[in-house]
């Protein structure tokens, strides 16, 4: 179900939080891929993640990654001016992945782990109002990966709907189902 942002959102921020302990240390990332009508992403340019930690335009962009989950509160965000988002974008689909790549985790150990949108009306405000929160632990707990959150111009503007859809092979099966090779 998609649901309307105000058209007085200028931005948004999406953050994911978890916390890691000595015995579980775990190291989820954040991602956004820009895709057009056809669902797919053009190239790099329109994959923000820990390597490519801004868009091609630099309407979006990573806050950093980290590894362990450690500090309260946010751990990774993405910020998003809507206002800069190319015409060609019809839709921002958020993933989080574990950084492992022979899948030994999943979100059910991860019981922490909340990826939550705000919605910032002033690009200056680096808070914003919350209008969406996902516990991943509850929505996909046998999943190694997941596309969680979907951004898309609709006929009023900018809609959003939780997706949850789980993935087995993490980023690599991310990037394929948007039309980028992954290489080893």
């Amino acid at each position: 179900m998609n649901m309307q942002l105000d058209p007085s959102v200028k931005a948004i921020r999406v953050g994911l939080n978890w916390n890691s302990n000595e015995e579980n240390v775990l190291d989820l990332d954040l991602s956004v891929f820009l895709l057009d009508d056809a669902y797919l992403a053009r190239g790099d340019g329109d994959y923000v993640f820990y390597n490519n930690a801004v868009s091609e335009n630099g309407a979006v962009e990573l806050s950093g990654d980290d590894r362990r989950g450690e500090v309260d509160g946010v751990n990774e965000s993405l910020f998003v001016d809507l206002e800069k988002i190319p015409d060609r974008i019809s839709k921002l689909v958020f993933c989080v992945t574990f950084d492992d790549s022979d899948g030994d985790h999943i979100f059910g150990e991860a019981k922490s782990a909340v990826l939550t949108a705000n919605a910032v009306t002033d690009t200056f405000d680096k808070g914003g109002v919350p209008f969406c929160s996902v516990d991943l632990a509850q929505h996909c707990p046998q999943s190694s990966g997941m596309a969680v959150l979907e951004l898309g111009r609709g006929e009023e503007g900018w809609e959003y709907s939780v997706i949850c859809e789980s993935v087995d092979f993490g980023i690599t099966e991310l990037c394929s189902r948007y039309g980028l090779a992954v290489e080893d």
